[in-house]
C-alpha cells in the first residue's frame, strides 16, 4: 500500500496503519466525517438491549458497520480524540463499529482499538495492545502557560482513565502502573481478553475465541 494510503478509509474499512498524526490523519478524518454525515439519523431506543453478533453470524444489511484495521504505534491525541468523536456519532446513528487489531494497537492506537463497539473489538492471537499516559500534546510558549498547562495535563490524565475502566476491565491500580512514566502496559490476547481490552481472538488456525480456556485449549494442540 502506498505511503499516502496508509492511514485511509476505504468504502467502509479504515486502514489505520501508521502513526497518528496531523500530517497522517487530517485527510482520513475528512473521510470519515463525510462517511458518517452519509448516515441516516434513526432514533435509538435505549431502552432495548441490542443483540451483539457473533463473528459467526451475518449483521443485516440494514444496520451499518465500519471496520478499523490497526498496526500503528500510536500519535497525536488531539488527532486520535477527533477520530473516536467520529466514532461516537456514527455508534449514535446506529453504526456497530469493529475494531481489529492485526499487528500491535500501542498509545493512542490503543485507545481507539478499546473504542470499538463491545462485543465487536478483535485482535490476533499474536498481537498486542500497549497502553500508557502518552503525550497530550500541550506547548508552552510562556511561563504563565505553565499554570493552564498543568490543568490540562489532569484533565489528560482523567480522560485516560476514563476511556479505559469504560471500555475495559483494568482497576484504577491497573491503569496508574500503566500510566506511570517508567511504565507501559503491553498486554497480549490472553491478557486483553481477561482485561476486557478485546472481545474476540482470531486464533492462528482461523477460529474466533472468547475465553482464555480456549485459547489455552489452541495452544496446546
Amino acid at each position: 500500500m502506498a505511503k499516502d494510503l496508509e492511514n485511509t478509509m476505504i468504502d467502509n474499512n479504515i486502514y489505520l496503519l501508521n502513526q497518528i498524526s496531523a500530517e497522517t490523519t487530517n485527510g482520513l478524518i475528512m473521510q470519515l466525517t463525510q462517511w458518517v454525515n452519509a448516515l441516516p439519523i434513526t432514533q435509538q431506543n435505549q431502552s432495548t438491549p441490542k443483540k451483539i453478533y457473533t463473528p459467526y453470524e451475518t449483521i443485516p444489511g440494514n444496520i451499518p458497520v465500519l471496520n478499523v484495521w490497526i498496526n500503528s504505534s500510536g500519535g497525536n491525541s488531539v488527532q486520535t480524540n477527533s477520530m473516536l468523536n467520529m466514532f461516537y456519532m456514527a455508534s449514535a446513528r446506529g453504526t456497530i463499529i469493529k475494531t481489529y487489531n492485526i499487528g500491535r494497537a500501542s498509545s493512542s492506537a490503543s485507545m481507539i482499538a478499546v473504542s470499538g463497539t463491545h462485543g465487536y473489538r478483535y485482535m490476533g492471537e499474536d498481537t498486542f495492545n500497549m497502553i500508557h499516559y502518552g503525550n497530550s500534546k500541550f506547548e508552552i510558549d510562556h511561563p504563565r502557560e505553565n499554570e493552564y498547562n498543568n490543568i490540562n495535563f489532569k484533565k489528560h490524565l482523567k480522560a485516560m482513565y476514563n476511556l479505559y475502566q469504560r471500555n475495559t476491565r483494568l482497576t484504577k491500580k491497573e491503569l496508574q502502573k500503566y500510566f506511570a512514566t517508567e511504565c507501559a502496559g503491553q498486554l497480549y490476547a490472553d491478557q486483553c481478553l481477561t482485561k476486557g481490552v478485546c472481545d474476540w481472538v482470531i486464533t492462528n488456525d482461523g477460529r474466533f475465541v472468547n475465553s482464555v480456556s480456549e485459547l489455552k485449549n489452541q495452544k496446546q494442540r
